[in-house]
């Protein structure tokens, strides 16, 4: 759910020019999700060869799927998706349709084929689980900017969640919250941060709330393999703000024939407001 296309930038991580890496072949790149009530949303690129010296925008246009076959499968009916155009997100191009609403336990596969290679995953919509208290505090040390922080009530039969935020003033969706990935086991009395997800980390690192600010965030539900992924996502994210301290780790999703990630989320909404 991403909504968040700099993920593909991590998928595709490039390293210190001085570590020679082979050229490996072309492979299809996918971040896709499909949350409760909501249709599915998949973005198709391609990975970049490590060895290519200098790229041009056309040279990067080439790596995006404006012509892709995108299906997704549930209860024997499969459903074409359609490109569209999104200003919502930092990658424009994504695949979906107004035929398809997720739901809590349904089943769902995608199938991607572009480029002459397929790509496939599968994935299931677990149960919500829901928030019964939120609380805003004032940054320890940085008194113009305030953390929101919430206590989850997790489903029966769900162990691992994930925050997505966004502030409404200054984002146009919502991106996977800063540090949000956490196991319900480990954290039951826990107030969790639900810090602001930032589309675009290239432009801005400011991952905390202002005066006045209208918050949004969802509570997410996740499989076993999505809290992987975003667990990694998020031990990757803060370490890389260490100085003198390189460090990355290879995103590992579910994708058979690709890279990436199909996730089903069991989503809640909440939205508060930064004020006296």
């Amino acid at each position: 759910m991403k909504k968040c296309i700099y993920i593909l930038i991590l998928l595709l991580i490039t390293v210190s020019c001085s570590i020679e890496i082979p050229e490996s072949p072309e492979r299809i790149v996918i971040e896709g999700w499909i949350e409760n009530d909501e249709a599915p949303v998949v973005f198709v690129t391609s990975s970049i060869s490590t060895t290519l010296d200098d790229m041009g925008m056309n040279d990067l246009l080439e790596h995006v799927a404006f012509n892709a076959k995108v299906t997704v499968t549930h209860n024997g009916i499969t459903y074409p998706l359609s490109p569209t155009f999104s200003n919502e997100y930092l990658l424009k191009l994504c695949y979906t349709t107004n035929m398809l609403k997720g739901e809590v336990g349904g089943t769902y596969k995608l199938d991607v084929d572009w480029k002459g290679m397929h790509a496939e995953a599968v994935t299931s919509i677990p149960t919500p689980g829901s928030v019964d208290s939120i609380a805003i505090e004032r940054h320890k040390t940085i008194d113009t900017l305030y953390l929101v922080k919430a206590h989850i009530v997790p489903a029966p039969d769900v162990r691992y969640y994930r925050f997505f935020g966004m502030a409404v003033n200054k984002d146009s969706t919502y991106s996977p919250s800063y540090l949000g990935t956490f196991d319900s086991n480990l954290n039951k009395d826990e107030m969790i941060a639900v810090n602001r997800g930032i589309s675009n980390p290239i432009v801005t690192n400011e991952y905390y709330y202002s005066m006045g600010d209208s918050v949004n965030f969802k509570l997410a539900s996740l499989e076993s393999n999505a809290y992987e992924f975003w667990y990694k996502f998020d031990e990757n994210n803060m370490f890389s703000h260490v100085a003198l301290m390189p460090y990355y780790n290879n995103l590992v999703g579910n994708i058979s024939g690709g890279l990436g990630y199909w996730f089903g989320y069991g989503i809640r909404k909440y939205q508060l407001r930064i004020e006296n």
